[in-house]
């Protein structure tokens, strides 16, 4: 099974400018989150008013369209909470609805460490930290350790969103005009 890093796409003119705080242990520590202890969820983006939002955006946190969303739950992938966002252009206050903050569920520890560069940015502990944190220059996956997600964070660097080959190619069947705005890198696995 091939895996890729999904990320939003890097040359695009457009995206989060801003956004509220959100509590600790919520949107990237891949547990459950009760609705009722997030804050409103207003973004703010400098997308023209004339021009659509993508459909994924990064910024402190993961936006997804609705179409995004489908089309992931047309794929099989089930592991994620969506909270509805407005999306607000703060020089002309549009606000734009369809959105939505986007929780991936379970970090997985599936990586080949040994096989894979990175620097390490926080060593494992007793008091809490279970997994040493770590920047990866190169990852290599282990697939077996996937638990069959087709969608997952990374234990030891949950900001790297992965996903397989059938939500890729469902990303792809699925292209809207002017793309999705976002990359696949194929990760290397064992």
């Amino acid at each position: 099974m091939k895996y890729y890093q999904l990320s939003e796409d890097y040359f695009l003119d457009h995206g989060i400018t801003s956004g509220p705080t959100l509590p600790d242990e919520s949107i990237m520590a891949g547990k459950w989150v009760e609705a009722d202890t997030l804050p409103r969820l207003v973004y703010e983006v400098d997308t023209p008013d004339d021009e659509p939002c993508q459909h994924f955006m990064s910024g402190g946190a993961v936006l997804a369209s609705e179409r995004f969303i489908q089309v992931l739950r047309g794929a099989g992938v089930n592991n994620f909470q969506c909270f509805p966002v407005i999306l607000m252009n703060p020089e002309t206050q549009k606000q734009r609805s369809g959105y939505f903050l986007f929780n991936v569920l379970g970090l997985i520890k599936a990586v080949e460490m040994q096989q894979s560069s990175f620097e390490t940015l926080m060593e494992a502990d007793a008091e809490g930290v279970e997994v040493s944190l770590v920047a990866f220059k190169d990852v290599v996956l282990d697939g077996m350790k996937s638990r069959g997600l087709h969608m997952f964070r990374l234990a030891e660097s949950p900001d790297v969103l992965v996903i397989d080959e059938a939500v890729k190619t469902a990303l792809k069947e699925n292209r809207p005009e002017g793309g999705w705005g976002v990359v696949f890198e194929e990760l290397d696995s064992v």
